[in-house]
């Protein structure tokens, strides 16, 4: 019997489509967890976590999870909590392209660490600065002080967008190994519907077809992204159609 006092916790804005929300509590009920889903519209994600973690107890161990991500199985959760529980860190790969490529760190879209680890670690912000990304200067003092780092690295992707170091590509609904799915930049996506998809997989206790997954996400972004850059061109004409008669009425 663990010692400490498990916790799971996500925030979103309320511009979050509810389905996600909802769909992120049943995988979590459905394997056997208490999830605490938090809506602070207009908080920063790094100001939430300082937030969180400031009321932690001693005895406790956080598991903070983007609401776009779901684990896939009770395993990978069970080990999070494991790593946390020993006095290390775990979480999602991820590099933060604008700041440096170069540098992965333990990102919170899936992240565990108890807050005996935090608080030794001199209790950091989570909040971002000009070198570091959410909860990025928290791992790097976690590294730096010889706390055990696991990293959970993405295996597979719906669309490739981003190079992790350069060791493997990641994106939109990518799945991370031992069973992790994140959908990234939820807000009004086109693709929510992958998320939903692999929720119902997870609820119904068989493999997501990924390459299936894949080809009608792929088939979606080839259509949309010319939509995209037409409205955009659009946008742009009207602009310098309205500007050309500022200028002609001077």
């Amino acid at each position: 019997m663990s010692d400490f006092r498990r916790r799971i916790v996500t925030f979103y804005w309320d511009n979050i489509d509810r389905r996600l929300v909802e769909g992120q509590r049943a995988v979590f009920t459905h394997l056997g967890y208490e999830i605490e889903q938090v809506c602070r519209t207009g908080m920063s994600h790094g100001d939430f976590l300082d937030e969180v973690f400031a009321s932690l107890a001693g005895d406790e161990v956080l598991l903070t999870v983007d609401i776009d991500c779901i684990p896939l199985n009770r395993e990978i959760v069970e080990h999070a909590f494991a790593v946390a529980e020993a006095g290390g860190l775990i979480g999602g790969a991820q590099v933060s392209s604008h700041i440096d490529s170069t540098r992965i760190f333990t990102a919170p879209l899936f992240l565990a660490i108890s807050q005996k680890t935090w608080a030794g670690l001199g209790r950091p912000s989570f909040a971002p600065n000009p070198t570091c990304d959410v909860a990025q200067h928290m791992h790097d003092l976690a590294v730096g002080q010889g706390v055990a780092v696991e990293y959970i690295m993405p295996w597979a992707c719906l669309i490739p967008r981003w190079n992790l170091a350069g060791q493997v590509l990641y994106g939109t609904g990518t799945f991370y190994r031992d069973g992790l799915f994140h959908l990234y930049e939820s807000r009004n996506s086109p693709y929510a519907f992958a998320f939903h998809e692999v929720a119902a997989d997870v609820l119904a206790g068989r493999e997501t077809d990924i390459l299936a997954l894949c080809s009608r996400t792929m088939r979606l972004f080839a259509f949309e992204r010319p939509m995209k850059k037409w409205a955009r061109f659009k946008k742009f004409r009207k602009i310098r159609r309205f500007v050309e008669k500022l200028r002609g009425a001077r």
